[in-house]
């Protein structure tokens, strides 16, 4: 598993498309932050942590769809044999990339946390937004981790990068968008999606009662963990099954 995981964090380090996909993902909340914040666009009761988190959502679909598009990337172009005739143990290789690209996703996550945090401070008058709690910020990191290794099973599970990421965007957004649809199960699946989860631990806004989760705000993040540790799973099975064990 070490040597296993050294190879795909050397992947990640070393091809360009796979770094450069991880920038981009790391930028999209600190720009998008820094564009809220800078346009006027938080209210009085915003605090500089929550306007730092405005840009989450756009980093959680970067990192969803870097990690979708680097693995469905290894079957379009037939790299996928290569890596698996070198780690012959399909549970091997599948945990040591799902590990490999959260632990990158996290480190990504916290310094665009960081620096959304920064400029938002920067652009923001501190006479009218206080500070907040910095450190629930953290909630970015943990979403992005449960994005990533959703994105790493979708890249497996549909082979495609272009239906893989689809498929992450979908995850992140539908639960949100389709709301309406779900009854009385809104609360808790809108509450333990992506989104809303960095929102009831960050205290961006003031959520709707159908948009939290009823147990409370730790249980929607185990929640949310816990589907993504699921559909990784799947994923994992749908690869030893097809590709010999």
């Amino acid at each position: 598993m070490r040597t296993a995981l050294r190879g795909e964090l050397l992947k990640i380090a070393t091809v360009r498309g796979q770094w450069i996909g991880l920038a981009l993902a790391a930028v999209a909340m600190p720009m998008t932050s820094l564009l809220v914040a800078a346009s006027g666009g938080l209210s009085p009761e915003d605090t500089v942590t929550s306007g730092a988190a405005t840009g989450s959502l756009a980093g959680l679909l970067g990192f969803g769809a870097w990690a979708a598009s680097v693995t469905a990337g290894e079957y379009s172009h037939q790299t996928m044999v290569v890596s698996l005739s070198t780690v012959p143990r399909r549970t091997v290789f599948y945990g040591a990339k799902v590990i490999a690209a959260s632990l990158t996703a996290a480190a990504a996550s916290l310094a665009s946390a960081v620096l959304a945090f920064a400029v938002v401070y920067a652009v923001t008058p501190h006479s009218s937004h206080r500070v907040g709690s910095p450190a629930t910020l953290l909630s970015v990191v943990v979403a992005a981790v449960a994005v990533t290794a959703i994105g790493v099973a979708a890249g497996v599970l549909t082979r495609s990068s272009a239906a893989a990421i689809t498929a992450v965007v979908v995850l992140i957004l539908l639960p949100q968008t389709a709301a309406g649809l779900l009854g009385g199960l809104q609360p808790w699946v809108v509450g333990a999606s992506p989104g809303p989860v960095i929102t009831q631990v960050v205290g961006n806004s003031q959520l709707d009662a159908d948009q939290t989760y009823p147990p409370g705000t730790a249980a929607a993040v185990a929640t949310l963990l816990a589907a993504a540790a699921g559909i990784a799973v799947v994923g994992g099975c749908a690869l030893v099954r097809r590709d010999g064990g």
